[in-house]
Formats: structure tokens, C-alpha cells, sequence
């Protein structure tokens, strides 16, 4: 999440939003009342498009049609920005708190997955998804640091692991817990 987004008031000429998108490069101009709370948001076209750069940012401003919370979890925004929609306000109690955009999503599902990380990748097939404890059983007994589990296609799960030295005495074990 991009906390604190840059944001405008609903009572500001639209002349001003248009100045903020262009000195912050914003696709999109969040409007917010007095309070801070979030009243909806301008895109550049809706600013360029004004009758008048006099106008309240406010008369103009499209209310959000989904926004998220803070506690909501990261599958509800990516299966939204998955959708259609290329950001998404962060609100919490009304007030507009960040901006979880595509980019921010996708990295931090990189980083859950341990993408970058040092290690090796280890893919395992299981017959019954309880067989994922007991390989984790072996890596255990074996030293071996938990980065992160994937889970694949067809019962496939893949291990991002630190530690291996040697990769054909753990498939054996892996072989042979998992039968």
C-alpha cells in the first residue's frame, strides 16, 4: 500500500487538481471533505474535460465504486485489480489512508513468495493434500529454511528452501514419506 496519497479537497477549484496530477504524475486525483474523508476521485480526463477550472473539485469528483480496508486480505485486492480496476483506495473509518495499485500488489506477493530470495526450489506431487505436513517434516529434519510453500497446479507444491546440500538424498526422503 501507498500510504498517505496525494489528495484534494472537495471545495478546491479543479485548476488545482490539475496542477497536483501534473506535479505528482497522478493518473488519478482522490478528493476528500473537509474531514479527510474520502468523497470520491477525478481522473485527468474528468479534469481536462471541466466546464470550468473554477469549478469545486467536489462537483465533479466520481464516487469510488469499491474501495478496501487496511484489514481486508491481500486476495480481495488482487482478485479486484485482477478485474478491472487499476488502483484501489484504502479507506478506514471513512478516511482515505492509501492506494494499493497493480505494481504494489505484485510485488508484494513476489516477496510473500520469496522471489529473489537465495535458495532452491524444490517441486513435489502429492496424492492427498494432507502429504504437504510430512514433506515438511523432512525438510525439518533435515535443517533446511523455510522461505516459502506454493502451492501448484494438480496437487503439485513447491518448496522454496534454503540450506540443501545435497538434492538426491532429500528426494529419497521426500520419496519415501510421501510413498
Amino acid at each position: 500500500m501507498q500510504p498517505d496519497p496525494p489528495v484534494i479537497r472537495a471545495q478546491v477549484p479543479v485548476g488545482e487538481a490539475e496542477r497536483l496530477a501534473e506535479e505528482h504524475g497522478l493518473a488519478i486525483v482522490y478528493v476528500v471533505d473537509e474531514e479527510g474523508k474520502l468523497v470520491g476521485f477525478l481522473t485527468r480526463k474528468a479534469i481536462t474535460a471541466a466546464p470550468s477550472g473554477e469549478l469545486p473539485c467536489g462537483k465533479l469528483a466520481a464516487a469510488p465504486t469499491v474501495t478496501v480496508s487496511p484489514d481486508d486480505p491481500m486476495e480481495r485486492a488482487v482478485v479486484l485489480l485482477g478485474e478491472r480496476h487499476l488502483l484501489l483506495p484504502v479507506v478506514e473509518d471513512g478516511q482515505l489512508v492509501g492506494v494499493l495499485t497493480r505494481g504494489g500488489v505484485l510485488r508484494a506477493l513476489a516477496k510473500m513468495a520469496g522471489f529473489g530470495e537465495e535458495g532452491v526450489r524444490i517441486r513435489v506431487k502429492l496424492s492427498h493434500h494432507s502429504e504437504v505436513y510430512r514433506a515438511l517434516e523432512v525438510l525439518a529434519k533435515n535443517g533446511l529454511e523455510l522461505v516459502a510453500v506454493i502451492r501448484g497446479g494438480d496437487e503439485e507444491v513447491i518448496f522454496h528452501i534454503k540450506g540443501l546440500e545435497d538434492r538426491e538424498r532429500l528426494f529419497a526422503q521426500l520419496q519415501e514419506a510421501l510413498g
